[in-house]
């Protein structure tokens, strides 16, 4: 499964977030310019998390960002969901074959199937202050070239 490039840039903007809670709301501009993101593109995906409940404008004007619920409590699969439209693996990768799809008649599909709830899980269950402190700051632009 290939993830978007929009939900690796919400997984590092929410982190920045949280690892500048002090000094929220954070606005699109400078979270894009801390995170090397281009900022309409953040700005299109913080509506999408607005829209998930999962951030919310700081006031009526927009005058920057704040977490709509505590950030212990957002997954980091919400904000995969949120950004990739639902469910991530729920059906077959191989959902153009003949077998119809069900672990039942097909082992390759059980195998993901299985593989993949442990991933969902695992998203599941780190939640987005946890994922922030454990993952190394940096900016999009600071990528090596085969990232």
């Amino acid at each position: 499964m290939k993830i978007k490039q929009a939900t690796a840039y919400a997984l590092h903007a929410t982190m920045y977030m949280v690892r500048h809670m002090t000094q929220l709301p954070a606005t699109v501009k400078t979270i894009a310019r801390a995170e090397s993101i281009p900022s309409k593109y953040l700005a299109k995906i913080f509506r999408q998390l607005a829209g998930a409940g999962l951030i919310r404008a700081a006031s009526p004007r927009g005058k920057g960002y704040i977490f709509a619920r505590d950030p212990e409590d957002i997954s980091i699969l919400e904000i995969f969901e949120a950004i990739e439209g639902g469910p991530l693996f729920d059906d077959c990768f191989m959902r153009h074959c003949q077998c119809g799809g069900t672990p039942e008649n097909c082992g390759i599909y059980s195998a993901w199937r299985e593989a993949m709830s442990k991933v969902t899980d695992h998203l599941a269950a780190t939640n987005l202050v946890t994922a922030a402190w454990d993952h190394l700051p940096h900016r999009f632009d600071e990528l090596p070239s085969n990232a």
